[in-house]
């Protein structure tokens, strides 16, 4: 099996891909233009089963895809089918900026920039419609959502959304699992186009077994990257399989390499071991999708990554800190958290620091609750 998994995103100038070969066992970049076209040509031209891993969400929360189907008379019985080949709302990709214009028809999200939101508006506003079974089993963040938040996943999907229009006219391939379980969809020798999420795969690339639990690490510190990637290269299952890893140094400068390097690490390892890609899920399915590597996760909070010495900074009295910043997510407010997120307990409580953000909810322990709900990567 070849594997290509990409670090996606809105600007096709920052996305990320690495091969991995079953029969090569190596890991290395794919140079690409950005675009789902050129991808789709590497996969063609490799040697069958090729399967494409793609950090976007591909699926329908199953509620919003029951309204809008009702309200576009759609024929189609999954999500990708529609989405490919049937006729979509005129201002289906246009993102609405409140709760009050949220629709199946408009879901895209955008908050306006520099003031208060809240995202429970918007999922009262979708009838609790912005999360997948799948979204939630991973701690994922809603799908819909492109800005506002860290994390945010929206903007990519939606852009992946539009050129899987604009290709199905001219490739062929598969989308998994709407197309059929993976093992149909290797048989048939099409390219196979999945989601892939890197949270999930920095557990299954880094843990001594599988199944794994969700991993979180603070990859946007340079050390901790490096740390992570020198991790993986003494795993056992590298040893074990005779896995090459190579572009490692890519993977270590920016965020995008590394998050593709370790999903397709992942993969490969899910590939070589045998272990399972895909969730023996309901039929709800083919409407709102799966993720790659997902029957080999633990459900559970997930595991943080706790960096070697060498990948945090030293004081003057000989203290280790961590040199990182944390800065307060909630819209409007400009306070930072040095060294840990330490005290954001006591910072959130208080209705008086954030007079906009829900502010009808005075009790403490509930405002805690929200914020961890709102925000749960201000904690990675």
């Amino acid at each position: 099996m070849n594997i290509i998994a990409v670090d996606w995103g809105k600007d096709a100038r920052k996305r990320s891909a690495y091969l991995a070969s079953g029969t090569t066992r190596t890991v290395s970049q794919l140079p690409f233009d950005g675009s789902l076209a050129q991808l789709l040509v590497y996969a063609e031209d490799l040697l069958p089963p090729v399967l494409v891993g793609i950090d976007a969400a591909i699926g329908c929360p199953i509620r919003t895809w029951n309204d809008l189907r009702r309200s576009t008379s759609a024929t189609q019985a999954g999500f990708v089918d529609f989405l490919l080949r049937g006729p979509l709302p005129d201002q289906f990709f246009e993102p609405v900026g409140t709760p009050e214009e949220w629709t199946p028809d408009r879901p895209f999200i955008q908050p306006p920039n520099g003031r208060s939101w809240s995202l429970n508006a918007y999922i009262e506003a979708s009838d609790n419609g912005l999360y997948r079974a799948i979204d939630r089993r991973l701690n994922a963040n809603p799908m819909f959502v492109t800005s506002g938040m860290p994390g945010t996943v929206g903007s990519g999907t939606r852009a992946l959304w539009q050129e899987l229009r604009t290709e199905t006219t001219r490739s062929a391939f598969h989308v998994w699992p709407f197309d059929g379980a993976l093992g149909e969809l290797i048989l048939a020798g099409k390219p196979i186009i999945a989601e892939i999420y890197p949270k999930a795969c920095y557990g299954i690339a880094l843990n001594e077994s599988l199944p794994s639990q969700l991993m979180s690490i603070a990859k946007t510190r340079k050390p901790v990257r490096e740390d992570a990637t020198a991790r993986l290269m003494r795993t056992h299952w590298v040893a074990d399989h005779g896995v090459t890893i190579d572009d490692t140094q890519q993977a270590i400068a920016n965020e995008d390499d590394f998050d593709a390097l370790f999903s397709a690490a992942a993969l490969l390892r899910l590939y070589l071991e045998d272990a399972p890609f895909e969730s023996s899920g309901p039929d709800e399915l083919c409407i709102e999708g799966d993720i790659l590597g997902s029957g080999s996760i633990l459900a559970g909070n997930p595991k943080t990554l706790t960096p070697q010495p060498d990948a945090t900074r030293k004081v003057a009295a000989g203290k280790e800190v961590s040199g990182r910043e944390y800065h307060c997510p909630i819209s409007g407010c400009r306070h930072i958290f040095r060294g840990s997120c330490g005290g954001w307990d006591a910072h959130v409580a208080s209705s008086k620091r954030h007079p906009n953000w829900h502010p009808e909810v005075k009790d403490p322990t509930e405002r805690k609750r929200l914020f961890k709900r709102e925000f749960p990567d201000f904690f990675v």
